[in-house]
């Protein structure tokens, strides 16, 4: 899940697959896959880097190919 922070403070979770568009506007802007947006504090490359250490923690399995190389 990422964690956007609401400008009011309060954190929203969402899955990334919900995400259709982050626009940089003063603040940014969030636009999900049901066509709700949310204006958060996070930046673009806050959660950007958010995707990532989840696709590679979930995803990519962190540490699986490790027991692979030592077969």
């Amino acid at each position: 899940m990422i964690e956007l922070i609401r400008l009011n403070g309060e954190p929203l979770y969402v899955s990334y697959l919900q995400i259709l568009t982050i626009e940089k506007i003063p603040e940014t802007k969030v636009k999900l896959t049901s066509g709700d947006y949310y204006i958060v504090r996070n930046t673009l490359e806050d959660i950007e880097a958010q995707i990532v250490r989840f696709l590679h923690d979930v995803v990519i399995f962190k540490g699986f190919a490790k027991s692979d190389e030592s077969s």
